[in-house]
């Protein structure tokens, strides 16, 4: 029933759909300037979704790494935020 009805859909719309999945798999920048995806991590976090969701042990290791890099990357921009406040306050020192 689901072979026949995607078969059709596939033939009717096949130029469309070959250039959606162009655009979302293989370009990686919007013309905004946003960074889309890479192939690369898009496999990477259909493999970590596997493993998440096939066991309990599985999902506790791929959250606790989801959390970590969050709270990595939270450090990182706080850092960062913290430096460029520094090096501002340096300008109006030195400029004043």
């Amino acid at each position: 029933m689901v072979a026949p009805l995607l078969s059709r859909l596939i033939r009717q719309n096949g130029q469309s759909l070959i250039e959606k999945a162009v655009d979302t798999v293989v370009v990686q920048q919007k013309a905004g300037g946003e960074a889309r995806l890479s192939l690369p991590r898009k496999v990477a976090g259909a493999v970590l979704m596997k493993v998440a969701t096939k066991s309990v042990p599985g999902a506790i290791i791929v959250g606790g790494a989801l959390l970590a890099k969050h709270l990595h990357d939270r450090k990182k921009a706080r850092a960062a935020e913290a430096t460029d406040k520094a090096t501002a306050k340096a300008k109006n020192d030195s400029g004043a």
